[in-house]
């Protein structure tokens, strides 16, 4: 299972190192803990919001080769209940950019939540999630161990 995460760091990184390269890999497998949000470490909140806002305890990424993504947090509620919340994605791995797309299409005048935009990184990944005074969001993810 070790020898899986390196050989997904390598490809993260030759990603990295290979900007335009279009026979880079698309896919990969592997799993992404969430360090940071905006330089914050965690615990910490999502933005700096007037009122009662959540408090960020960990969050995990899971990227699989089949293009899949799920993205789970871990949070404690502005009234102060523990709550997980998961988001299901597709993706792919293009240069050094990582595209999600939403796995089923938004209904007709409903609101939904754009997803994530990702850049690589050495050693991890850094995701755009929502935009606050026209400045993204940014979640900082790292190569996560052995799960």
């Amino acid at each position: 299972m070790r020898l899986t995460r390196w050989n997904a760091f390598v490809l993260l990184s030759v990603s990295l190192a290979a900007c335009h390269d279009s026979t880079g890999p698309r896919t990969v497998s592997a799993a992404f803990a969430l360090n940071d949000i905006d330089g914050r470490p965690l615990p910490t909140y999502i933005a700096p919001t007037p009122g009662l806002t959540p408090t960020i305890v960990s969050g995990l990424l899971i990227l699989d080769e089949t293009g899949q993504a799920i993205m789970t947090e871990n949070r404690i509620d502005w009234n102060g209940v523990d709550a997980t919340y998961t988001a299901n994605y597709a993706y792919e791995i293009r240069g050094e950019q990582v595209i999600f797309s939403l796995l089923q299409p938004c209904p007709p005048n409903a609101n939904c939540v754009s997803p994530p935009k990702g850049t690589i990184t050495i050693g991890g990944l850094a995701l755009e999630i929502g935009r606050l005074d026209n400045q993204p969001i940014l979640y900082n993810y790292r190569l996560a161990p052995t799960l």
